[in-house]
């Protein structure tokens, strides 16, 4: 499979189709992988795909729009790449995507499973890409219910008073690091809101309210654009449950608007669009 992908990476450069290839490549001396940029046919052999091709590499597109990019991108990755191309973040005709099929990567924050968001994963072969690298025969969808699932569910149970206090104590973790909002594909803006000093959004102040704040603002720019990835949650360095929310989130935009994120590249998001004959009953 790598040899492959490598083959396909390399007649992309050769023949002037891209500028840059976004890959994994082999950290030294051991077996997990990061993000590699190629722009030369004979580093091509750098390239591999397995289990430790965590990172969802779409998060570096807007950076190079001005680039032809290829890409290798798992299932997941290919609907972050819709949103970008829905939201004009990028040009479809600069981007080829190199689909891989994939059977699942670690969980960054216990190496030796499966991430649970693999194991009901219903693109392990990238659909609507031109490119598809790999055997997409052997692998099938698992039918389960993940641990997520299970987590949201109970959470959602709880009282408005037990959700406030579950994330004040979470929020009153977080360092403010930006880890989260670095590695989201959409979070693309070059202007935060978080570091606006006029007007001052969010005080630079460490507090649990401050933090709160910062989250819940960042998650409401995301509604019905996160693809669930997960990038935000393995980044974070100091454990919050990130998934919670992207799931909930996630699950809401389904509920509310009938919207999957990253399900095709011409759907608007709920929230940047309208329909003149839709009406809020409760309000009318």
């Amino acid at each position: 499979m790598d040899k492959e992908l490598q083959e396909i990476a390399k007649k992309l450069l050769l023949e002037k189709k891209v500028d840059w290839i976004i890959g994994y490549e082999k950290v030294e001396n051991n077996s997990l992988a990061r993000p590699v940029f190629i722009n030369k046919p004979e580093d091509t052999y750098k390239l591999l795909i397995n289990k430790y091709c965590v990172n969802n590499l779409a998060v570096y597109l807007p950076r190079m729009k001005r680039f032809k990019i290829g890409i290798i991108a798992k299932g997941c990755d290919v609907k972050s790449i819709r949103e970008l191309i829905k939201e004009h973040q990028i040009s479809k005709e600069n981007v080829i995507v190199i689909g891989v099929v994939c059977e699942g990567v670690v969980d960054k924050k216990n190496m030796s499973k499966l991430a649970e968001k693999c194991e009901y994963c219903d693109e392990k072969v990238p659909k609507g890409v031109e490119i598809v690298v790999g055997e997409g025969s052997k692998v099938g969808k698992v039918e389960k219910v993940g641990e997520l699932e299970k987590d949201l569910e109970n959470f959602e149970k709880l009282s408005s008073k037990e959700k406030e206090d579950f994330w004040n104590k979470e929020f009153e973790k977080c360092i403010r690091c930006y880890a989260c909002r670095q590695v989201c594909p959409v979070c693309y803006c070059p202007d935060c809101f978080e570091q606006r000093a006029i007007p001052e959004y969010i005080n630079k102040k460490l507090t649990k309210e401050e933090n709160k704040l910062f989250q819940l603002i960042r998650m409401q720019h995301v509604f019905g654009r996160c693809t669930d990835c997960r990038a935000c949650d393995n980044a974070c360095p100091v454990g919050i449950p990130l998934r919670l929310i992207t799931k909930k989130i996630a699950k809401d935009a389904y509920e509310l608007f009938g919207y999957i994120s990253g399900a095709d590249e011409t759907t608007r998001p709920p929230l940047s669009t309208f329909k003149h004959d839709e009406k809020l009953e409760e309000i009318m």
